[in-house]
């Protein structure tokens, strides 16, 4: 039976850096168990510890996490055969194992770094994900790279809000400046009930193509506005009406077009549409290429990083979904890379043909109206204008063509027709250059770099778009 759809609940991260020596295991543990407490009530949603499996408060923290209720996420500083040299106590081992098995999510930091430098790479990608921070910390400064003292020097210089234990009295308090209490996330409060990370895309996809249409109502609907109200000023004043008439007609019709955009505005159809658009986006994104990388650095992160909460939290709970790096390098080829290909050769193709339209129209129109228009000029410059019947069209033809020739350029502008064409074609033959790439990708690593380097170039059109999102 399925779950039943409910409002994704974002994940907020703590993460902890402590000492190996602790004197009292058992009283530093109940301390750090009440810190998680105090850090829960300032967040509104999912909390997750992040942090290594090293020797000593490391252990404690995660031990406290699984025993409070909460997920783990366990980030190693090498391999686990050679993590496992840095034990000196197999029982230490044994729990270190014990906490990477129970972990939602476990793996070993990049860089390939050797010891210390590697504990700095761990603590780098702590700070990176966290909006909390918990220390069991002796007030020392640190010994080296990667040491405690360090890492909460560059929390307080990231303006993460950390909570300090002190290692030998035990007491702890805020490293600045207190948090709200249950801080919420606006962008996860909008977000429809979905039963899945699957069924939530395609709430989002169906709630983007609805609006997209009429997200460009507006700005195609005043400009339009604005060139009919000068196409009918010369028919009217042609044929019926006088100059003022026209006039008074046209500022009517100009005044209602330039109130559309304001409606658009207040009734916030792009803004909304923007924000569907690019949500949906990042999660076929997702979907299609969150195996195997870490889900903490999805694809694409980097040009996203308002929307990082949304793409970790999504990708975590997608990490179930997870088959192996083989069925995901088949499965991206042949959905996520052919579909793509599919896809934007159609709509370029599209767009090519509404461009042509619009160009052959605008082409009539100009040089109809040169042509009209200079005939009229040489001809009462001859002394020899033109008479009955011929006036009365002329007059007509000479004022309307140019503003049909106008509305041409501004529709192939607002639906960026133009643009799209040469775009689409560009993407499809990128596409095609970087498929044998990750065809011929025999390692998870390389289908990753892969992969990043592919949604990176489809994703990047939507990285403009989230300029225009007020937040």
């Amino acid at each position: 039976m399925p779950p039943p759809p409910q409002v994704l609940q974002r994940v907020w991260f703590v993460g902890f850096a402590g000492h190996r020596g602790v004197p009292d295991r058992a009283a530093a543990k109940a301390v750090i168990s009440r810190e998680l407490k105090t850090i829960c009530g300032t967040v509104s949603g999912e909390l997750v510890g992040i942090s290594s499996a090293a020797a000593g408060a490391d252990l404690l923290f995660l031990d406290a996490c699984r025993e409070a209720g909460l997920k783990t996420v366990v980030l190693l500083p090498f391999p686990k055969e050679r993590f496992q040299e840095d034990f000196g106590d197999p029982a230490d081992w044994e729990h270190a194992c014990r906490c990477m098995d129970d972990a939602w999510w476990c793996e070993v930091s990049p860089g390939g770094e050797g010891a210390p430098a590697a504990y700095h790479v761990v603590a780098r990608e702590s700070l990176e994900v966290a909006d909390r921070m918990l220390f069991l910390w002796d007030g020392q400064p640190a010994r080296g790279i990667g040491g405690t003292g360090e890492t909460v020097r560059e929390a307080k210089e990231r303006e993460i809000p950390s909570r300090i234990i002190d290692a030998n009295t035990l007491q702890a308090s805020w490293n600045g400046d207190e948090p709200d209490r249950n801080s919420r996330d606006p962008d996860f409060e909008d977000l429809p009930s979905a039963a899945s990370i699957e069924d939530l895309f395609q709430k989002l996809d169906d709630q983007a193509t609805k609006g997209a249409p009429r997200s460009r109502y507006f700005a195609a609907g005043s400009m339009s506005l604005n060139h009919v109200a000068t196409i009918l000023q010369v028919v009217l004043v042609t044929w019926f009406l006088t100059t003022e008439s026209g006039a008074m007609v046209k500022l009517l019709i100009a005044t209602f077009a330039a109130l559309l955009p304001w409606v658009g505005g207040r009734l916030r159809w792009q803004e909304r549409w923007i924000r569907d658009r690019v949500r949906a986006e990042l999660l076929r994104s997702l979907l299609s290429s969150h195996e195997p990388g870490s889900p903490l650095r999805p694809p694409a992160v980097e040009l996203f990083g308002r929307e990082a909460a949304f793409l970790r939290t999504a990708a975590l709970h997608l990490v179930k979904n997870r088959q192996g790096w083989e069925a995901a390098r088949d499965a991206y080829m042949n959905e996520r890379i052919d579909g793509q290909i599919g896809y934007l050769k159609s709509k370029g193709e599209l767009a090519a043909r509404k461009m042509a339209i619009y160009g052959r129209l605008f082409w009539f129109a100009s040089w109809s109206a040169l042509i009209l228009g200079g005939y009229v000029v040489i001809s009462a410059w001859l002394d020899r204008a033109p008479g009955p019947p011929w006036n009365t069209p002329l007059g007509l033809a000479t004022g309307a063509l140019p503003g049909i020739a106008a509305w041409c350029l501004a529709m192939i502008s607002v639906f960026e027709f133009k643009r799209r064409a040469s775009l689409y074609r560009q993407l499809v033959d990128e596409l095609k250059r970087l498929r044998p790439k990750i065809a011929t990708a025999n390692c998870a690593s390389a289908v990753a770099g892969a992969m990043n380097q592919i949604e990176r170039l489809l994703l990047n059109e939507l990285w403009e778009w989230q300029g225009s999102r007020k937040k």
